[in-house]
């Protein structure tokens, strides 16, 4: 009750902040912030608050839990590219940490399957629903059976569920999306242009509309990023880069998107990927990201 109360107070605190005319709109559910919608103004001082003027050099590699459903309205009337570049990192990496820990939370709970079928070479009913879940998740079908099932399952979504790094999930979405500047991005929240295919929902394309497919919408920014995410450790398109990551995870204790770059040459259809996603990372120092934490704002 006590904690409730003084998050709520927080709540309060925050939105005593902004004017009553405000257009953002905020709530604040067990130590996140999540922005509904703002404008870039009204962003800027809710990162002003919590010392969030910069995605480098933070204290301890800090990112304060500020989860931003929409790019703010007028995110489009930002002429300083350097700025708006940079404000699209700020806005993203929170949601990116958030994306790997749900990650590194079901690859944990792979892990502890993994020692029960090791200790009692068998799993409970409950245990091998949820690996049946996870290989249905991650798109693994084996035809195997009994133990020999369980056992293949485990090590073919050790491979699969793993972290993907931050500034992949950030440079990829920069590209796709020319740093939130395109249409796609803010009327349909998808970073990575994402398509569904002979539907009437969806965002029309402008152009190639004879092909049958549309963009899917998504909710939030970061339903996009989740879903991009779930793509990249289920597609075997990507088999590339989970060797990629796997070896570069047992040369290094932290995965950085440098390592596995030159692996997403298939990623995408855009010219140069892989060369400019590369330069991105390096640019804007993004490995920052990829060893950051997502910090919980408590009162």
């Amino acid at each position: 009750m006590i904690k409730r109360i003084l998050y709520s107070l927080l709540f309060l605190t925050i939105l005593a902040v902004f004017p009553a005319n405000a257009e953002i709109l905020l709530r604040e559910n067990d130590g996140i912030i999540y922005v509904e919608k703002s404008t870039v103004t009204e962003l800027e001082d809710l990162f002003k608050k919590y010392k969030y003027q910069r995605f480098r050099a933070l204290p301890n590699d800090d990112y304060p839990a500020i989860f931003v459903k929409r790019l703010p309205s007028d995110f489009g009337q930002i002429e300083r590219q350097k700025y708006r570049n940079e404000l699209f990192i700020r806005i993203l990496a929170p949601l990116a940490l958030k994306i790997n820990e749900e990650i590194s939370n079901e690859r944990a709970s792979l892990l502890r399957l993994e020692r029960k079928f090791k200790e009692y070479n068998t799993l409970s009913e409950e245990d091998t629903n949820q690996l049946e879940s996870l290989a249905q998740k991650y798109d693994y079908f084996t035809r195997v059976k009994d133990n020999e099932r369980i056992s293949d399952q485990i090590d073919q979504l050790k491979i699969r569920i793993n972290v993907v790094p931050p500034s992949i999930l950030i440079a990829a979405a920069a590209m796709e999306t020319n740093w939130g500047f395109s249409r796609v991005a803010q009327q349909a929240n998808s970073l990575y242009k994402e398509k569904v295919w002979y539907t009437d929902e969806g965002l029309e394309p402008l152009e190639n509309k004879e092909e049958g497919y549309r963009f899917k919408i998504f909710n939030s920014l970061i339903e996009s990023m989740r879903s991009f995410a779930l793509t990249f450790n289920s597609n075997i398109a990507y088999f590339n880069a989970w060797g990629a990551r796997t070896a570069a995870i047992d040369r290094q204790k932290n995965l950085i998107g440098e390592s596995i770059a030159y692996s997403l040459d298939h990623a995408s259809n855009l010219p140069n990927f892989v060369g400019i996603l590369d330069y991105t990372t390096a640019f804007y120092d993004l490995v920052k990201i990829d060893n950051g934490n997502l910090k919980r704002i408590r009162p």
